[in-house]
């Protein structure tokens, strides 16, 4: 019941209110309104792409997964973490990028520095996504399944989710919408197992905004070898480091 409670109510408010948004957007440009760059254009993009915290701050409230929105933000800004946890970070970028990197297939985009600030404006757009997907819809749904078809139904959902940005000129930018899924089930890994070992949200919210601010300076080039290695290795990554966690827990116990 705390699943159904859960689950539905996200994921319905979240693609509703996505597609509302970003809807209106594709609509408007086929009449030559909301133009990508315009103020009108980021209030509807990033009201829709706010969704999955919005609903992930709803739902989990009224469940009472937490306490209020005050502890909320010290949680997900809880910056201070274990240093292994970080160095796990790092490792799942270093697939991310260095596999692609390894067989020539990652091109150079804007200046590496300028992504520290990049980073910062990610963390609130495009980060804090985090605290609807793997704060609110992953242990949720392992509540019922395991962890990897869990994360397998929260990255094709993720994935879906996206799906208008592909519709809406000025955003896509020629990317192919199936080479994005597949390096999103990557990311979804990765993501859920730093929030599994770790239990911080921030981590999910910091790795997210680091994957989307160099991915402005290191394109990975749309080629589906290099997608489809790198996503492998991340998935690998994944289930070994939680395997290891599980060996670690069942120990101590």
């Amino acid at each position: 019941m705390y699943q159904k409670k859960i689950v539905f109510p996200y994921l319905i408010g979240t693609f509703l209110l996505t597609y509302i948004m970003w809807g209106t957007i594709i609509l408007a440009n086929q009449y030559g309104y909301l133009k990508y760059g315009t103020p009108l254009f980021y209030t509807f993009y990033v009201i829709g792409g706010l969704s999955p915290t919005i609903l992930g701050y709803i739902v989990s409230k009224k469940e009472k997964a937490i306490r209020g929105l005050v502890p909320l933000v010290k949680e997900v800004f809880s910056i201070k973490q274990s240093l292994k946890y970080y160095v796990l970070i790092l490792a799942f970028f270093a697939v991310f990028f260095g596999i692609p990197a390894l067989i020539g297939k990652v091109e150079n985009g804007v200046a590496w520095y300028l992504c520290i600030p990049l980073i910062l404006a990610m963390i609130f757009f495009g980060g804090l996504e985090e605290l609807g997907w793997r704060y609110t819809l992953q242990p949720a749904l392992e509540k019922r399944f395991s962890f990897g078809v869990s994360t397998i139904i929260t990255a094709c959902v993720w994935g879906l989710w996206h799906l208008p940005l592909f519709f809406i000129e000025g955003m896509s930018k020629g990317m192919n919408f199936g080479l994005f899924f597949i390096s999103v089930m990557g990311m979804a890994f990765a993501l859920a197992t730093i929030f599994r070992v770790s239990k911080s949200i921030w981590l999910c919210v910091l790795f997210h905004a680091m994957i989307n601010a160099f991915s402005q300076t290191w394109i990975r080039s749309e080629n589906l070898s290099g997608v489809c290695i790198s996503t492998a290795a991340m998935v690998a990554l994944s289930l070994y480091v939680v395997s290891v966690y599980k060996h670690t827990k069942t120990g101590q116990a």
